[in-house]
């Protein structure tokens, strides 16, 4: 027999901000299950952190309604990403925005994965916070990375039956809102919602803005006061916008009923606007915290990520000059 009974559980923005938010209608008719037939479905967690059940056990602490729990095992946050990934991935409900958003986090999530595997493929978590093994254990080449990344792509194209270049735009995109979300939160949800319809060009185009651009831009289109804002509309203000900006970073926005040309510089571009955001994160990490006080397991990450990054910034700069 389950006990039930209460418990002090985390809550991780990250893993709850992969949730599809409930309407009111919703959050309403789940209150009014749980007051009527009790909570029947476990808290999912892992480590003391709720991974699946956030409305259930806020609802059921408010009005002293028993739960129980259901711990799962994953060896890292990836592992948990992926897994709520594709349990909402699974329900007939969610948007198409949130639907491409989901399948871009649970790609990230799984070449982060992949990384961290030996060429067995056997995890690699375990020596990842292990100092003592030498570097070599976690080489992989650049080729090696690429290959995998592609083979996550097809692998998840499959599973969710799109193309793996839609999977890797799909994974921009999530990147995009993601920057969104960091400069103006309130804007995610009505775009995951789908109340607010905008291309994923926009969306990129959104994301390379500052703050109080975002917020001026949303102030003249109306996002946040109106259930549904025209997509013709958003994209008027949004090219509007861009023509007001600097004329070092022009973004072309093209219009709703025109196919936009290819541009072959696009790419470049893109990366060219979204790298001082990366420095800038840099810096201010290098320079506002106390690295002496962060602990081994964050610098490790730390240091794996940067020398991801670095990886590539090498193979992208010999590509360009055998190009060239």
């Amino acid at each position: 027999m389950t006990v039930k009974g209460y418990e002090q559980l985390e809550i991780d923005a990250e893993f709850k901000n992969l949730i599809r938010p409930l309407s009111r209608e919703e959050y309403a008719q789940l209150e009014a299950n749980l007051v009527l037939d009790g909570c029947r479905d476990p808290i999912i967690t892992w480590n003391g952190t709720i991974v699946d059940g956030h409305n259930r056990y806020e609802i059921c602490n408010r009005l002293h309604i028993p739960y129980s729990t259901q711990w799962m095992s994953f060896d890292e946050r990836e592992d948990v990403i992926v897994w709520i990934c594709g349990n909402q991935l699974g329900r007939r409900n969610i948007t198409e925005e949130t639907r491409k958003y989901l399948i871009g986090r649970q790609y990230e999530a799984e070449k982060v994965i992949g990384f961290y595997r030996n060429m067995d493929g056997h995890n690699q978590y375990s020596g990842y916070h292990d100092t003592s093994l030498p570097d070599s254990s976690h080489d992989m080449s650049n080729k090696e990375r690429r290959e995998s990344g592609r083979r996550t792509a097809m692998r998840l194209g499959d599973k969710y039956h799109v193309s793996s270049g839609a999977v890797q735009k799909y994974a921009k995109y999530s990147q995009a809102l993601d920057m969104l979300g960091e400069k103006m939160p309130e804007i995610v949800p009505k775009i995951l919602s789908g109340n607010y319809k905008i291309s994923h060009e926009n969306i990129v185009a959104l994301s390379e803005m500052g703050t109080d651009e975002i917020k001026d831009l949303s102030s003249k289109i109306g996002l946040g006061s109106s259930p549904y804002i025209r997509y013709s509309e958003s994209r008027r203000d949004l090219s509007t916008e861009q023509e007001k900006r600097p004329a070092g970073r022009p973004v072309n926005i093209p219009t709703i009923k025109t196919m936009p040309a290819y541009d072959p510089d696009s790419l470049a571009k893109g990366l060219t606007f979204t790298i001082p955001s990366w420095t800038g994160s840099i810096e201010r990490t290098r320079t506002k915290s106390d690295l002496d006080k962060v602990s081994i397991e964050a610098k490790n990450r730390l240091k794996e990520a940067l020398g991801l990054l670095q990886s590539e910034i090498q193979a992208l700069l010999t590509a360009m000059k055998e190009e060239s």
